[in-house]
């Protein structure tokens, strides 16, 4: 057998709003735009490195758009960038999720040859390489957005292909955080017999069983609120001729835009000049950390000291806010303070600024 690769992906939610962030002044147009795009930019991030690294074949595991009704603008982008990954050879194979189930409303928008979506039942359709049999994949989607507990059970090896695997969109191992579509022990997944279970649902990059099988989520392609802090991308797996993982998958990043949760302690501090010097010194380190990549943040402010009487007004708090987001936006790529707050803005410490200040009036209250 052949060895081969391919890209694990979930969750792209294509043109999903991000959540926290308000209208932008016209000035600031760039800053929305890319926040607009970036599901899109995150996207084709995957169809990159699946070009880049050569692999055989792309999964995704549900939720390729973020609402039942897809937008067209969504269908395109997306046709588009299997389109480029067809043109290489590379097939693609899809099972829709409860963001995005197969009854949901769709313009009657033309996919490549190459990309298998796999139906409202269990199907499993065989991968060949140079003419050779080298991988099963099971996959079923969901009908509507509600099933029942017993959705997608019953998928299991078949077949004589050496390397199998369940493509499926489910909360696997009881995370509480989610909503617990399709739920499934880890002990009923190993039992499939399956070798990869590409999972999709759960927004963090979760490995569930390390050793073949390989059970995880890669989480999702573009964080879209603080909640979703920190790299979002795809799994890229490597298969030997014996039909075993090469090695562990390689998470391979593509978010667009990151987000991040900062904290600056200001005890100790001064002046608003030293609050600003290190407000810059965190803005180095996260453009250090990215590079190319534009940041959201929250900055929450903590501790006590001789510039914490001057910050307990909300005015002083908005033109702080005003000055770290005049900063940061001028940097290229851009630093977005999506809020600078205290650490308790319920009590009688230092408060969030009003939302009607500066442009604040655009920012949604914190997750």
């Amino acid at each position: 057998m052949p060895p081969f690769s391919f890209v694990h992906a979930a969750d792209i939610h294509l043109d999903s709003p991000f959540v926290g962030i308000g209208r932008l002044p016209d000035e600031h147009s760039h800053v929305a735009e890319t926040l607009r795009d970036a599901t899109f930019g995150a996207f084709e991030a995957v169809i990159q490195i699946c070009i880049d690294r050569q692999v055989d074949f792309l999964l995704i595991a549900g939720d390729v758009y973020d609402g039942a009704d897809r937008s067209l603008r969504a269908q395109l982008r997306f046709r588009d960038g299997l389109w480029r990954l067809t043109n290489q050879g590379v097939r693609i194979y899809v099972v829709h999720g409860n963001h995005d189930p197969l009854d949901g409303w769709s313009h009657a928008v033309q996919m490549p040859d190459l990309v298998h979506v796999f139906p409202d039942r269990l199907e499993s359709v065989v991968f060949e390489k140079t003419g050779v049999p080298v991988a099963r994949i099971h996959g079923i989607s969901y009908p509507r957005n509600r099933i029942n507990a017993d959705f997608g059970k019953g998928m299991a090896r078949e077949g004589v292909e050496p390397f199998q695997i369940g493509l499926f969109h489910g909360n696997a191992g009881g995370d509480l955080r989610y909503d617990p579509y399709a739920p499934r022990s880890v002990a009923e997944l190993i039992e499939t017999g399956l070798d990869y279970l590409a999972l999709g649902h759960i927004h963090e990059r979760v490995t569930l069983h390390a050793s073949q099988p390989f059970i995880g989520y890669p989480g999702n392609t573009q964080g879209r609120h603080i909640n979703e802090a920190g790299p979002r991308g795809c799994l890229l797996v490597n298969v030997t001729a014996e039909g075993q993982l090469a090695a562990e998958p390689e998470f391979v990043a593509t978010n667009r835009v990151r987000w991040e949760a900062c904290d600056i302690d200001i005890a100790g501090m001064e002046t608003i000049d030293d609050l600003l010097s290190s407000l810059d010194d965190r803005m180095e380190t996260l453009a250090e950390l990215e590079h190319e990549c534009a940041i959201v943040t929250r900055i929450t402010i903590k501790g006590r000291g001789t510039l914490h009487r001057s910050l307990t007004k909300p005015e002083a708090m908005a033109s702080l806010q005003n000055e770290a987001r005049s900063r940061g936006i001028e940097r290229s790529p851009f630093i977005y303070h999506r809020a600078v707050a205290a650490e308790d803005p319920a009590s009688d410490q230092l408060k969030q600024p009003s939302r009607r200040s500066g442009f604040s009036g655009g920012i949604a209250s914190p997750d």
